[in-house]
């Protein structure tokens, strides 16, 4: 059996939904108490504790998989134009990972396994599997 592009994720990754597929099927609740959980979790974790800025945890809650699109587009594009002579590109490097991408990654995984637990213990059960046309090997 030959399995297309894309589909070969691991069944238990299907269970980590971000907070918005919950927003866009219907189940807002879900969505906002698990956001605010996440934000409530990550700023302690990152801002109290270990000193990181609230804007990489705001940008890890609220835009989940964009933030580490804006990682990329610094790293492809702006990089180039920051001149290294002066020391300046060495700061900016330093202040992208600490603020904004350990964050992020750190909050890409925590906020969906915050949903997932959120999701369960406000009963939500996701459907069942539809039967596939192809007979078993």
């Amino acid at each position: 059996m030959k399995v297309p592009f894309g589909k070969a994720r691991p069944s238990w990754l299907h269970r980590f939904k971000s907070p918005w597929f919950y927003w866009h099927t219907g189940y807002k609740a879900i969505a906002v108490s698990s956001m605010i959980l996440s934000l409530l979790i990550l700023w302690l974790g990152f801002a109290v504790v270990a000193g990181f800025s609230i804007w990489g945890v705001i940008v890890a809650v609220l835009l989940d998989a964009l933030g580490l699109l804006l990682v990329v587009l610094y790293l492809g594009f702006f990089r180039a134009y920051i001149p290294d002579f002066i020391g300046l590109q060495t700061n900016a490097d330093a202040f992208v990972i600490e603020q904004l991408l350990l964050p992020m990654l750190v909050g890409f995984f925590l906020t969906r396994a915050i949903t997932f637990f959120v999701a369960r213990a406000r009963g939500y059960s996701p459907p069942l599997a539809k039967p596939t046309d192809e007979p078993p090997p």
